[in-house]
């Protein structure tokens, strides 16, 4: 009985620390989709356009995402980062 406790709360705290990581990654991402630079941008196309991967200079990610897909017909960008 006392093992099963110990495994349980030993789950219930990598469970926790997991967690608390992950949501630290997920605010430095949100942190740089805001900052001024080199962003990463995926550019997916349909219509027989190539599918290709850029690094744009933008004021931040949603000015690099429309750069990236400037003139492009039937294109969409995702953002993947701030490349440091």
């Amino acid at each position: 009985m006392k093992l099963h406790s110990v495994l349980g709360l030993s789950a219930a705290a990598m469970i926790a620390v997991t967690s608390i990581a992950a949501a630290a990654g997920l605010d430095a991402d949100r942190a740089n989709y805001f900052k001024a630079g080199k962003h990463q941008v995926y550019v997916w196309c349909t219509g027989g356009a190539a599918d290709s991967s850029v690094s744009v200079d933008a004021a931040n990610a949603s000015d690099a995402i429309k750069k990236a897909v400037a003139g492009k017909a039937n294109c969409w960008g995702v953002w993947q980062g701030l490349n440091t």
